[in-house]
């Protein structure tokens, strides 16, 4: 039965993520909105749904280490895996103004509010959401025009958007659960859960949306959903989640935050010194050796 329900997940996100892609394209034509503009926010909230869910639910259920290992495993799963894949299938192009550098600085952020005391207080969260405002702020400020035209209404579009929004959050919903009681049949600790198959699970929307993005040459759409998502898991996900209960943050989490700083500092540099600042097959495969080298050293070590 957790199987199917997996499957029935799987599906849920795979119609959710091809909806949303046609209906945000659509809408950011209607208002000549730039495809990665709409990638960056709409789409990767609808995406970040379930870490959004899954951690909140974790915080009232006082499973600190789902939390964090949640939110920092979808970031490793998203810049790693999902671009890696991206990558293998299309070269894929990061512009100046992808919020990246932000995105590193997120992560320094968070690595830092966790080490004061040992947790991440209420006041540190509402930083993280001021923090999230300016990135907000900074995105629509440096907007491109879309020029090409719509081809359906607003209100099919906004219903098609909200329909895959849903889809994607119920199927991460089946997935996720299922995934977790499975993995606790198996005796895996909470934080291995939270970091691997969690943190998988609600990656999914983030991986089918990307991968259906760049099926249906919205390039920047997905390259907007995985950077866009990652500033949304560490600055609105943890914000939002501390305001709720301050968020006990474990030392065992440090190396994880120095490789996510170290892989995202890679990326940027990649994109630096190739003159079409893109992500091209080798550096995709680069990425997916860095992920599987991950994995194995948290079932090693």
């Amino acid at each position: 039965m957790n199987v199917l329900l997996i499957i029935v997940g799987l599906f849920f996100l795979i119609k959710g993520a091809d909806f949303l892609i046609d209906a945000a394209s659509n809408i950011a034509r209607k208002f000549k909105i730039s495809e990665f503009i709409i990638g960056l926010t709409v789409i990767a909230v609808g995406t970040s749904l379930p870490e959004l869910m899954v951690s909140i639910k974790s915080i009232l259920d006082g499973h600190y280490s789902l939390v964090v290992g949640n939110i920092v495993g979808s970031c490793i799963y998203n810049l790693l895996l999902i671009l890696g894949i991206m990558s293998l299938i299309k070269p894929i192009k990061i512009k100046k103004e992808s919020n990246i550098i932000l995105m590193l600085f997120s992560i320094l952020v968070v690595g830092m509010f966790g080490n004061m005391y040992g947790e991440i207080t209420k006041p540190e969260g509402i930083m993280l959401l001021l923090l999230f405002g300016i990135f907000i702020l900074s995105t629509f400020r440096g907007e491109e025009n879309n020029d090409k035209p719509a081809q359906s209404s607003l209100i099919k579009s906004v219903f098609f958007l909200i329909l895959g929004i849903v889809l994607l959050k119920y199927g991460g919903d089946l997935v996720v659960d299922n995934a977790s009681e499975l993995g606790q049949k198996l005796n895996i600790s909470e934080k291995i859960i939270g970091i691997t198959i969690v943190a998988l699970g609600t990656s999914l929307p983030e991986l089918v949306t990307s991968i259906v993005a760049v099926r249906k040459n919205t390039m920047q759409i997905a390259v907007g959903n995985i950077i866009g998502s990652n500033i949304f898991n560490l600055l609105l996900v943890l914000g939002t989640t501390s305001l709720i209960k301050p968020i006990e943050f474990s030392s065992d989490y440090n190396f994880d935050l120095l490789f996510l700083s170290i892989v995202t500092l890679i990326v940027i540099i990649a994109c630096l010194k190739n003159q079409n600042e893109e992500i091209r097959r080798k550096e995709g495969i680069i990425l997916i050796a860095f992920f599987i080298l991950y994995n194995i050293r948290l079932f090693v070590i």
